[in-house]
């Protein structure tokens, strides 16, 4: 099978675990956490077997169309949003900005002479080097905006199509301010937590995908 045929493959394997386990967070709330982290891990797989960012963005787009649909319809939004919209989102980042980013240039030209008078022969000595995509300070930030941004959207969405929900949630204000505090501490957490889950996705694909 070709490389791009099997990526294909490999995005609507990993796009419908995906989409099964943000379904399987609106029927059962209470194992979202794990829902939302194996559809994390299966959002970003193509990225981590060698795939393009493109790839898992599109694993991620039908991901996030059936998993919202779903949480309309099912009507329990509060449990898939913040999967939808910060713990997929957050492995995309993570697998993207700690990937090697490899450059090479042409560090000096040396010529061999031919001891037996033959022609002589031209060596290439190329530096390689590989870093972070970038910067350990970005990612962070990248996080935390991510963090925000699902707290934000999670908080419109419930009040826009579960209005008594977040009617309850916001006459209580300690409790509203409680979640928005406590948002600060999970991507520190989810990232310690999603390390672990990474690694042991990558030793599984290799053992899958040869």
């Amino acid at each position: 099978m070709k490389s791009s045929a099997r990526m294909v493959a490999i995005c609507g394997v990993c796009g419908a675990i995906a989409c099964v386990f943000l379904l399987l967070a609106s029927i059962v709330p209470y194992a979202a956490l794990i829902c939302g982290v194996i559809a994390a891990v299966a959002t970003v797989a193509p990225l981590l077997v060698g795939g393009r960012l493109r790839y898992a963005l599109l694993v991620y787009a039908a991901t996030l169309t059936v998993g919202g649909i779903c949480g309309v319809f099912i009507g329990n939004i509060v449990a898939v949003a913040p999967l939808a919209l910060f713990c997929i989102p957050f492995a995309i980042v993570k697998v993207w900005c700690e990937s090697v980013k490899v450059t090479a240039r042409l560090d000096r030209e040396e010529t061999l002479e031919d001891p037996f008078g033959g022609e002589d022969a031209k060596v290439m000595h190329v530096e390689v080097k590989g870093k972070p995509r970038v910067k350990p300070i970005v990612k962070w930030v990248l996080y935390y905006a991510l963090a925000e941004a699902g707290v934000a959207l999670t908080f419109v969405l419930t009040r826009w199509l579960m209005p008594s929900v977040f009617e309850r949630l916001y006459q209580r204000q300690w409790v509203f301010w409680l979640v928005v505090g406590a948002a600060q501490l999970v991507p520190p957490l989810y990232d310690l937590l999603l390390r672990g889950c990474l690694i042991a996705a990558v030793k599984a694909l290799r053992k899958v995908i040869k």
